[in-house]
């Protein structure tokens, strides 16, 4: 039976210490491994403290006050939804040209020069 794959949390202060080790020259990659963690988690917690300083590191769990992200399968229907609508536009416009092009020939058939109309006897 496999274990349910949940997100692992990392406090302050592991994450400062994984960095101060690599600014002291270790490898990144090497680091990672060791502590069992994405490479790319720990350059993203390396730019933090670099760009921001380590009080915008969040500890463990969500930070106060940031929304959760929406499920992707919300967004995939709000895609769809989208698309929808973008093709009804689509037809609507093609419509709107037709009738604009059939106008537009009734007129000129109408320019006949002034002339005087035949008629039928």
């Amino acid at each position: 039976m496999k274990k349910a794959a949940t997100t692992r949390r990392y406090s302050r202060e592991f994450k400062v210490a994984a960095v101060a080790r690599v600014t002291q020259g270790e490898a990144i990659t090497a680091v990672a491994r060791e502590l069992e963690i994405g490479a790319d988690t720990l350059w993203r917690w390396r730019k933090i403290i670099l760009e921001k300083g380590e009080e915008h590191l969040h500890g463990v769990g969500r930070p106060r006050g940031r929304p959760r992200r929406q499920p992707v399968k919300t967004e995939n229907l709000r895609m769809a939804e989208l698309e929808r609508l973008v093709g009804r536009q689509q037809m609507e416009i093609r419509f709107l040209d037709r009738a604009l092009r059939r106008i537009e020939e009734q007129r000129q058939e109408k320019r006949d020069g002034g002339e005087a109309a035949s008629s039928k006897r």
